[in-house]
């Protein structure tokens, strides 16, 4: 009895449907249908199968070729979606950021906080969470809570490149040293100012 070169079970002439290479390497009709979709080759020589063999399961392979486009366009749609989610994400984001800028300016300091205070997140460090971090810190400063302005922009700053995208972070944090008499610290904070 014969093994099917592809799964290496036995292969029953009475009960199991197969087919053969031409050079006559075994395969059950189900495996043998499974590895058209990848190729027309035998697994084990590589010899083309006949064009006539694989006729008899175009039906399957187109099927299996429609659902496999189908399969990469939900995907795209997928990718398009969260990618639409992402910008709109973005857009809300920079408006309320807006929204706090305007606070500020128009010195609603404690509006500012609490809107600030309600989504800042400690465990996150992306873009949002650093844009966060460096408005608590200013908007501290100028409301003279300087410890808990070198609270946030030192946070800010020690997140690696995240200081680096925020120049007037190292600006308030020096100035927050200098309110509490560390002129030190000031100094360092001050050189890293861009």
């Amino acid at each position: 009895m014969p093994s099917c070169i592809i799964c290496h079970m036995m292969i029953y002439e009475s009960i199991d449907s197969y087919y053969k290479c031409p050079n006559g390497h075994p395969i059950h009709e189900d495996c043998l249908k499974e590895w058209l979709i990848n190729s027309s080759n035998c697994p084990l020589c590589r010899e083309p199968y006949s064009q006539k063999l694989i006729d008899e399961f175009k039906d399957y392979l187109k099927l299996k070729e429609r659902e496999k486009e189908e399969a990469v366009e939900k995907e795209i749609e997928e990718e398009t979606i969260q990618k639409m989610k992402n910008i709109a994400d973005k857009m809300v984001f920079l408006k309320f950021v807006e929204a706090i800028k305007y606070l500020i300016e128009e010195e609603e300091y404690d509006a500012a906080l609490n809107r600030l205070n309600a989504i800042y997140d400690n465990k996150t460090n992306d873009y949002k969470s650093h844009q966060i971090l460096f408005l608590l810190g200013k908007t501290n400063y100028i409301t003279g809570r300087y410890d808990l302005a070198i609270n946030y922009l030192f946070k800010l700053v020690k997140s690696g490149e995240a200081g680096y995208d925020f120049p007037d972070a190292f600006l308030y944090l020096g100035k927050s040293y200098q309110e509490l008499g560390l002129e030190d610290k000031a100094k360092w904070a001050f050189d890293r100012v861009k």
